[in-house]
């Protein structure tokens, strides 16, 4: 979920700034379900575009065993990967990788 300030929700959240994202994250759990509060860390964050077009919830996340096998999995339904396996500060430096498709949207993997 994009935020403007993760602050501005909880003041006593922990944050997790990931440099390679250019984002700051934090987690909450609402009626069993957890929630990614992302916020931008900096001018340059990706996240700032999902806020100027007014969007709040822009992605589902999936944790999957093998990232790789899901990537190739994905591509085969019609989803393309426009960001490669990468290390993630918010998920204990484990791999995420981003996938899009035209019908369904923006989905991030991470490994399990």
């Amino acid at each position: 979920m994009a935020v403007k300030s993760i602050e501005s929700i909880d003041r006593t959240i922990t944050k997790i700034c990931d440099p390679i994202q250019r984002v700051n994250v934090a987690f909450i759990r609402v009626n069993g379900i957890e929630l990614e509060l992302v916020e931008p860390a900096g001018d340059d964050s990706p996240i700032k575009g999902v806020l100027e077009k007014g969007q709040s919830f822009y992605h589902l996340c999936f944790r999957v065993k093998n990232i790789e096998n899901a990537i190739a999995y994905a591509r085969k339904k019609g989803f393309h990967c426009i960001a490669k396996p990468v290390s993630a500060a918010a998920f204990n430096d484990r791999k995420i990788a981003w996938l899009y498709n035209i019908n369904f949207g923006l989905f991030e993997l991470v490994e399990a």
